[in-house]
C-alpha cells in the first residue's frame, strides 16, 4: 500500500487497461488471420473475452512471472480459463524479460497453486511445458503500450 493519493486506483486502472490492449491484439491478430472476431461486450463477461469462430477464447495479459518462470492467473479465473475452447496469455515485456507475444495455452496445460511476495495466492503456469506454444512475437507501438501499462513483480 501507499500513502500517495490515487496510487493504488492507478495500479487499478493499469491493470484493467492492459487487459484490454491484451484483448485488443489478439482481436486483431485473429481478424489478420482471417478469424471471426466477436469481442465481448460485457468487460465482465463471466464466460469468456471474445468467440473466434464461434468458440470461446479466454485472453489473460500477464507479465511474466520470471523467478518461478511462469505466468500467474487469479484462483477466481482458473475454471473460466479451463473451460473456454481457446485460452491465450499476452505476454508483456518487464525488467528481466524484454519480449512480448501470444501465447495460446492448450488444453491439459499444468499449472500449480504458489504465494506471490504479498502472501497472495495465485495459479502459476509453467511456461516451459508443450502445452505453452508461441503464436506470434508483439513488436513495436504494441509491445510499447504493453511495456507503458504493466507492472513488474
Amino acid at each position: 500500500w501507499t500513502d500517495v493519493p490515487g496510487e493504488i486506483q492507478m495500479i487499478v486502472d493499469n491493470k484493467q487497461i492492459l487487459g484490454t490492449i491484451g484483448e485488443k491484439i489478439v482481436a486483431n491478430y485473429m481478424s489478420r488471420i482471417g478469424r471471426i472476431v466477436e469481442v465481448a461486450i460485457d468487460p465482465f463477461d463471466s464466460t469468456k473475452d471474445m468467440k473466434v469462430n464461434g468458440k470461446s477464447l479466454e485472453v489473460k495479459t500477464q507479465v511474466p512471472y520470471i523467478i518461478k518462470k511462469g505466468f500467474t492467473i487469479k484462483p477466481n479465473q482458473l475454471q473460466k480459463c479451463l473451460n473456454a475452447d481457446h485460452f491465450v496469455i499476452v505476454q508483456a515485456p518487464c525488467t528481466h524479460l524484454d519480449e512480448a507475444a501470444i501465447l495460446s495455452i492448450r488444453k491439459g496445460f499444468k499449472y500449480e497453486l504458489t504465494k506471490m511476495k504479498n502472501g497472495d495466492e495465485r495459479y502459476l503456469i509453467p511456461w516451459d511445458q508443450e502445452a505453452v506454444v508461441k503464436k506470434m512475437d508483439i513488436v513495436g507501438e504494441e509491445k510499447e503500450l504493453l511495456r507503458k501499462y504493466s507492472t513488474n513483480y
